[in-house]
């Protein structure tokens, strides 16, 4: 009892020094100072529904995206894929495969960010050489989710990231972890996560090569080839901390509240709020979410989404479906699509 007295102290002292702190927030969002920004792209239908404040709420394959440690809660082999129709023919897809066992859940993921072709141009050719050349972004990882003790979790996610434009590539090593904790009243949870913590990204390649006149006052000369040297960036650092209560629960209808502050290496804080209303026994579900409350330029207005959950084989076999809009200020609207097999 005494240590879940201290957990629940420190969990209200960490959300209110965060508050504080938002707060008093410099204006300075450092925006722009760091690589890698797909790993900033919110996953999971339901997650980005509810306008990303699901740290304290995770229970399913996009935990090893939020926070690992709501891993722990699988409680069947999971199967998840997503896509979501990015800005200008972008495309946004996660894969994701949890699987339980005795000792903890074990978890595979992979995010990419993929886009067409692009028309190569030069200075002396700015309308075009008639050649393509391509650009991705992909991260996988390995994640591993357990109860430390009664109600408390911990997780964490061991990932790769990857980039490559044209003839250029960065590849670097990361990892996220996290933790839950259910308080003991109200059945409020209390989440922490900590992702992106890694080395730099810098970009290398045959792509950087240029010719070079070491000595352009003398005509006639060789020009040789150099290699450009690019400045290594660091990741999107990000610390999230956030409440979650099923205000109502029962058998015909549960209603969840959440909230989350963010605090990213490269931008300002904010606070996110989320809802969701399931009906029927869990088979309807309807989300929304305010995201990145406090940032004064912020482009995302708000998220709306529904989901449906199916049995098969008395509940051996689950289907789950969702759909999340997310509206921007300056930018096209994303649609984000996502199914989940239960097994």
């Amino acid at each position: 009892m005494k240590t879940n007295r201290y957990i629940t102290l420190l969990s209200f002292l960490i959300f209110t020094v965060f508050v504080s702190d938002t707060a008093n927030a410099q204006s300075v969002s450092k925006t722009g100072t760091t690589a890698a920004q797909f790993l900033t792209i919110p996953v999971g239908a339901r997650s980005s529904a509810m306008g990303g404040a699901v740290v304290a709420d995770v229970s399913d394959a996009s935990a090893m995206y939020w926070n690992p440690a709501g891993l722990a809660d699988v409680q069947q082999n999971e199967l998840m894929v997503e896509y979501a129709d990015w800005f200008v023919d972008i495309n946004h897809n996660y894969f994701g495969v949890a699987i339980p066992s005795e000792r903890g859940v074990f978890g595979i993921n992979i995010i990419a960010l993929t886009m067409g072709d692009f028309e190569e141009t030069t200075f002396d050719q700015p309308e075009g050489t008639g050649r393509t050349f391509n650009s991705y972004m992909l991260s996988g990882g390995v994640s591993y989710a357990t109860y430390l003790f009664d109600k408390f979790r911990i997780g964490g996610n061991a990932k790769f990231v990857h980039e490559t434009i044209f003839e250029t590539s960065a590849t670097t090593f990361a990892f996220d972890v996290g933790t839950l904790y259910e308080l003991p009243f109200y059945g409020i949870r209390f989440g922490v996560s900590v992702t992106n913590i890694g080395s730099r990204l810098q970009l290398d390649g045959d792509g950087l090569i240029v010719p070079v006149d070491i000595a352009e006052d003398i005509d006639g000369n060789y020009e040789s080839d150099a290699k450009l040297v690019t400045d290594a960036f660091e990741l999107p650092l990000s610390l999230r901390v956030g409440f979650a209560a099923d205000v109502i629960d029962n058998d015909q209808i549960r209603t969840t509240l959440t909230v989350d502050g963010t605090s990213p290496s490269d931008n300002l804080q904010s606070l996110s709020f989320g809802g969701e209303i399931a009906l029927l026994n869990e088979l309807f579900l309807i989300r929304g979410g305010i995201p990145y409350v406090g940032i004064r330029d912020r482009t995302q207005q708000y998220n709306l989404g529904i989901g449906m959950n199916r049995g098969f084989n008395n509940n051996n076999l689950k289907l789950r479906f969702g759909y999340a809009f997310e509206s921007y200020q300056y930018l096209n609207s994303v649609n984000r699509v996502t199914l989940q097999i239960l097994f």
